[in-house]
């Protein structure tokens, strides 16, 4: 499954002469992306969150429903546990529906990206952004050129880059 490493230029000088260095190293064209401040795009987060909240809301009410049969003895063969009858999978269908959303909004927006979303603040800041999708055997190399080039940062998206021993190391 091929890696994105992102890395961003004070410059657009910079930022071309890593695409010249990575085209040269037989990096394929439609594997490296450019984006300055001109091209800034926001991530859908909304998008995300919204999906969430289906998703748990969906999982939730299943799991109530489920759950409030079996409590309230509905299922033949099952001991009633609570009184109520029909009444209990409802409850339980609407409580769990609600908490099962609120935990998918929750997890959803944990989950935002915001290693992307530090990357979309940078260019819009000013600064340049070269992305390149490469195998995991060539992730190093790409990365290499991307630093000698005078990248300020550079990582794959999912892994952050420390600084240890004033080196960079990606974790």
């Amino acid at each position: 499954m091929p890696d994105t490493i992102a890395a961003l230029f004070k410059n657009q000088e910079h930022a071309d002469s890593a695409v010249r260095a990575l085209k040269s190293a037989e990096f394929d064209n439609a594997e490296i992306e450019i984006r300055g401040p001109r091209e800034p795009k926001v991530p859908d987060f909304g998008g995300n969150a919204a999906r969430g909240v289906a998703i748990g809301s969906i999982g939730g009410t299943a799991l109530g429903g489920v759950l409030g049969l079996l409590a309230a003895g509905v299922v033949p063969g099952s001991h009633a546990y609570v009184q109520g009858g029909w009444f209990d999978p409802f409850m339980l269908a609407i409580a769990l529906g609600a908490t099962g959303g609120l935990a998918g909004l929750l997890l959803s927006a944990g989950a935002s990206r915001d290693r992307a979303l530090f990357f979309e603040q940078e260019v819009q800041s000013g600064r340049y952004l070269v992305t390149v999708e490469t195998q995991p055997e060539r992730r190093e190399t790409a990365r290499e050129i991307l630093l000698s080039k005078g990248a300020i940062e550079a990582a794959p998206i999912d892994s952050p880059s420390v600084r240890r021993g004033g080196k960079r190391v990606v974790e």
